[in-house]
């Protein structure tokens, strides 16, 4: 169970992150969910709709077991297994909490219906999903069973009922090739596999629903009923677990827009033992935050590979075996070669300095291209053939980099791959712009949008608040670190997003335009909502504070240059003449 939104490139990406333990616990819980439903089903069943687990036809007759059982039981496994791959492939294990940019009549960061209205919505999207996925597991549950799974099916059954009942040894094999008059169940699978799904989703429906309420309770946070509601906040926010410090956040959240109360509290506990509570609410916010730009940086500057040995550290030295061959050659190796003879030298250093030319002979040159001209006329049309070859009129270098560094091979150009990728098949393999940047913004597998975004509104608030609430005088010191901060991160952010200095794109992403497709429809599609709602955030929260703290600037110890640069990146206009006056200019 987790909070954030699935940010692995690709499904098939997001698999290597389930882990076979969860993958086991989660198919054990609904195959047993299902076995449990069908012995009600069938106990429930009336005498005419011969579904026991054996036939008892007359007293001096052994018993023989009932498939039409056997296959109900089968078909619920089935059911099982498919709502297991839905249940992994739809992250049913999340708790959704939208996002949405804060605006002027509406300052929730997390907007949310109210329950009824929720639960309502679910319940019809339930039945729906319940009618879809009976009907198509009825429909391939024959074949399946038939198939694949009618011996096995039969022997375990077996094996159970010998322990009741006394068996013949014809008993042993299903009778016939296909199990007689299953057709007749037809109607009782979609029924009865209806209502196993519509249980499946609705206890889902109403886990999520209620565990994603917002973290208040008659009105109030929830930490206000703990003995020290301040150090219980600050737990969470430190908490290892996504979900506690979700909750804690978005906690923080709403206290630093509606409980004046717990913001002077925050602001007025100077004698905790780690530390004061505010700088230990802004460390946790700082750390968040600075998350964001931390995981672009890494990404465009991987790690080295390899690591040099430390010249201070003493190596132990180890004897090594009597040389056999002389050493290394001590001469100039950047002096000439001399002259080669023989005609195998000769014509070695020819070939070699061909090779290795950045360019071949105009005679050669067109010789090439009128090779690669007829051959392109003859297997490919002028389409074709300036796909997959690039200008026709410009033969590439055979060896030796190109100009561009960025030129690579696109996989996609291939006919047969290009269609296996827009295939449903090939879904699983696409590695989108926008999962591939949600990745590297907010981490993987699992984002923490949440999270950044309430840092965000949190210490915006609680600096604007401080103005009135803070007795001390503490918090306005952390103003510049606060603005340096949102400078640098919008900053990178917006690098990083930009066409030409960002995130490349992926080669098996078919749907994002191609290059000749116009600036306007490349910039909306490198449009992602929530790293777009973070910049958003970081923008007005920026604005917000120069506002706020503009005319303490020399107080707080804000600089003009700090200032200037807030402005450019928040996208503020401010007068360029008042930097003249004011002697604190750097």
């Amino acid at each position: 169970m987790h909070v954030g939104p699935r940010t692995t490139a690709s499904p098939l990406t997001a698999m290597r992150n389930v882990f076979p333990l969860h993958v086991l616990q989660t198919l054990g819980w609904y195959l047993f969910s299902a076995w449990w439903f069908s012995e009600i089903y069938l106990w429930s069943a009336p005498e005419d709709a011969d579904l026991g687990w054996v036939k008892l036809s007359r007293p001096n007759n052994r018993p023989a077991l009932n498939e039409r059982s056997i296959y109900l039981h089968t078909y619920h496994m089935i059911l099982a297994v498919a709502q297991t791959a839905i249940h992994l492939y739809y992250d049913y294990d999340r708790l959704p909490i939208p996002v949405a940019k804060r605006t002027s009549k509406d300052n929730r960061t997390h907007p949310m219906e109210s329950t009824i209205k929720r639960l309502q919505y679910g319940v019809i999207g339930s039945v729906i999903d319940a009618l879809r996925n009976g009907f198509i597991v009825t429909l391939a549950s024959p074949f399946i069973y038939v198939i694949f799974l009618r011996r096995p099916a039969w022997n375990f059954s077996l094996y159970f009922a010998k322990l009741f009942w006394n068996f013949s040894r014809t008993a042993a094999e299903p009778q016939g090739a296909v199990p007689p008059a299953f057709y007749t169940l037809f109607y009782r699978q979609i029924i009865s596999g209806g209502c196993l799904v519509f249980l499946w989703q609705t206890a889902n429906l109403f886990f999520t629903v209620f565990l994603t309420q917002e973290p208040l309770k008659r009105g109030q946070p929830l930490t206000n009923d703990s003995k020290d509601p301040t150090g219980s906040l600050i737990n969470g926010l430190k908490a290892k677990k996504d979900i506690a410090k979700n909750f804690a956040f978005w906690e923080l959240c709403f206290i630093s827009q509606r409980f004046p109360d717990r913001r002077k509290a925050i602001f007025e506990d100077l004698d905790r033992a780690n530390g004061q509570a505010w700088k230990q609410v802004l460390q946790a916010s700082i750390d968040t935050i600075e998350g964001v730009s931390g995981r672009i940086n890494k990404f465009k500057t991987p790690p080295a590979a390899k690591t040099a040995k430390d010249t201070n550290v003493a190596y132990p030295q180890i004897q090594s075996l009597p040389q056999l061959t002389e050493g290394p050659k001590q001469d100039n190796i950047f002096a000439p070669s001399p002259k080669v003879t023989g005609f195998g030298q000769s014509f070695g250093a020819t070939a070699k300095s061909f090779g290795q030319s950045k360019d071949w002979t105009p005679a050669a040159r067109a010789k090439a291209k009128e090779a690669f001209s007829q051959a392109s006329d003859a297997f490919l049309s002028p389409e074709r053939r300036k796909k997959l070859l690039g200008a026709p009129d410009d033969v590439k270098l055979l060896t030796g980099p190109t100009g561009s560094s960025k030129s690579s091979f696109n996989y996609s150009s291939i006919p047969f791959v290009s269609q296996f990728l827009r295939s449903p098949i090939g879904k699983p393999f696409r590695q989108t712009y926008a999962q591939r940047l949600r990745g590297i913004v907010f981490g993987e597998p699992h984002g923490q949008v949440a999270c950044v975004i309430d840092a965000i509104e949190s210490i915006t608030r609680l600096l604007i608040a401080s103005l009135k609430e803070d007795s001390f005088g503490q918090v306005s010191k952390d103003v510049p670190t606060i603005v340096r901060l949102y400078t640098s991160t919008i900053l990178t952010l917006e690098d990083f997003v930009h066409e030409d200095t960002g995130l490349g794109i992926h080669w098996s992403d078919i749907s994002f335009p191609s290059a000749n497709s116009s600036p306007e429809v490349r910039r909306k599609a490198r449009e992602v909502p929530e790293v777009d709602t973070v910049l958003y955030m970081l923008r007005t929260s920026l604005s917000e504070l120069l506002a706020s703290f503009e005319q303490y600037s020399r107080d707080v110890g804000l600089q003009a240059k700090d200032i200037r640069l807030a402005k450019a990146a928040a996208g503020v206009v401010g007068d360029e003449n008042n930097d003249n006056d004011d002697p604190f200019t750097s």
